[in-house]
């Protein structure tokens, strides 16, 4: 059992447990993305999971917990969005406007993460 740190929208921060329980459905996905903070140029990232209330991605780019960022995921606009955790390279983020059940589902089928065929 794990835990990690979290920020409001207030700026209050919280620990909380990996057990806890999602709002959404998160599905394993493989995906190159880019994202970026206002003023700056985009940054690459690698997403791994998504539901329709936000995602996870690796990146070696810093953007804080709290952050506004703007991620461009394949086949859709950009979406604002708030960095919620932060765990090493691994940042969770929160989509500001979550995304419809049905985009979000095919955006999951569309990027499932699938094992390499020998």
């Amino acid at each position: 059992m794990g835990s990690y740190a979290t920020v409001n929208d207030q700026g209050s921060f919280s620990i909380k447990s990996t057990e806890q329980v999602r709002r959404s459905e998160r599905s394993q996905v493989r995906a190159n993305a880019k994202f970026r903070e206002a003023g700056f140029n985009p940054y690459d990232a690698e997403l791994f999971d998504l539901s329709s209330t936000g995602f996870r991605m690796n990146t070696f780019a810093r953007p804080a917990i709290g952050k506004h960022i703007w991620v461009s995921l394949p086949g859709l606009q950009q979406l604002e969005c708030i960095v919620r955790r932060v765990e090493g390279n691994e940042y969770g983020c929160e989509f500001v406007n979550p995304l419809h059940p049905s985009v979000a589902a095919h955006m999951q089928s569309k990027l499932r993460k699938t094992e390499p065929r020998y």
